[in-house]
């Protein structure tokens, strides 16, 4: 029973009412964030120094809303209070595996079927799916209990920025790989949030609750594949291979290419490397331990779909949805360069005809790179 999940050391204590909700529906990790007050947050303007840098690449809506990103009340006039909440997704490689390497050019990652590698997150169910109709649950309780009230549910839905509102209440704290991490279980978790009229209490959490980066380490720096993680805290997510692979439309940088390994949706490595992630447990929610796109989805598979119309019928209900048809056949012919899939040949040489300008592009990358090895 949700009800009889211990409250763990690191988990903010909140309303009792409201924590009986979240726990009833297996939501453990939770806290109120305090809303800021008028003058501009420090990490409002380093944000708006990241936009103006152009950081931000094809994502202009992040540009459109930076007034919103830090102030609720501004998404929902009269917001007096944000209730954060995480739900954790992590699962462990399977054997095959390994220990999470990334594939160079012309080195498959292990003998069979040539795979591509999906970020652990896009494994199951689409989380906006999973984790929001939780919260909307959550949120039709409040509004029987308090209709004289307002309250919304998101999930990576909003303008909002859930890290810097999941710092203030002390749920967790940001990395220096821009993640949110949480003494509780590391990084590997969701972020969704409630807005209300209802003043709830902010909760907070001393400072070194959930511990931090250790002193010098930049493990995440060191290993991301493209270089995205510019200094501690700061990312250039126009080299990020999960906005290359997932956000970004167009045409990939030729340099950035044979970099991308096997990375098909997103990329964990960053995750991976943390030493703060050794505090990592299984998830237990069904819609993310029962596969739908699965850890490596088959580059064959991926290359031979047709249109967006059979994209969709092959993806409904998953994160892999979001890039696309053409996107997601651009990412997998650059998997298949990078891993030296040449029994893939014959199906690229069709590509390079394809309707899509894009991966007509890639294709003809990717044959000629394998022509090479």
């Amino acid at each position: 029973m949700s009800s009889m999940i211990p409250r763990h050391p690191y988990y903010p204590v909140i309303p009792a009412e409201l924590e009986t909700l979240l726990r009833a529906e297996s939501l453990e990790l939770f806290g109120v964030a305090e809303i800021p007050g008028p003058p501009a947050t420090t990490e409002e303007r380093e944000y708006g120094e990241w936009i103006r840098a152009g950081y931000q690449g094809g994502m202009d809506y992040l540009a459109r809303n930076a007034s919103m990103k830090h102030r609720p009340e501004r998404v929902m006039p009269g917001c007096r209070s944000v209730v954060m909440v995480g739900l954790n997704y992590y699962q462990p490689l399977s054997g095959a595996n390994g220990a999470g390497g990334t594939a160079g050019a012309g080195q498959p990652m292990h003998a069979g079927p040539a795979t591509g590698r999906v970020a652990r997150y896009a494994w199951g169910r689409d989380y906006h799916n999973a984790f929001g109709k939780r919260l909307k649950r959550v949120v039709r309780s409040l509004r029987e209990r308090y209709p004289e009230e307002r309250f919304r549910a998101f999930v990576d839905a909003s303008p909002l920025s859930e890290r810097f509102l999941a710092a203030r209440a002390g749920i967790g704290f940001t990395a220096k790989n821009t993640l949110t991490i949480t003494g509780a279980y590391g990084s590997w978790f969701f972020l969704g949030e409630i807005l209300a009229t209802l003043p709830y209490p902010p909760t907070g959490a001393p400072s070194g609750t959930h511990g931090g980066c250790p002193t010098g380490c930049f493990r995440c720096g060191s290993a991301c594949p493209t270089g995205a993680l510019l200094a501690p805290y700061r990312i250039d997510a126009t080299r990020c291979i999960s906005y290359l692979t997932i956000e970004h439309r167009g045409s990939i940088d030729e340099v950035l290419r044979p970099l991308m390994g096997d990375w098909i949706f997103g990329c964990d490595r960053c995750q991976e490397v943390c030493p703060l992630n050794v505090r990592a447990r299984t998830t237990t929610v069904p819609d993310f331990t029962v596969h739908r796109a699965g850890e490596r989805p088959r580059l064959a598979d991926l290359l031979a779909v047709e249109d967006q119309q059979e994209f969709r019928a092959r993806f409904a209900g998953t994160p892999l949805l979001r890039p696309g048809r053409a996107a997601m056949v651009r990412n997998a012919a650059i998997a298949a360069a990078n891993t030296g899939a040449s029994e893939l040949l014959p199906r690229l040489r069709e590509l390079t005809r394809d309707a899509d300008a894009v991966v007509r592009e890639h294709a003809r990358w990717a044959v000629a790179r394998l022509g090479e090895a």
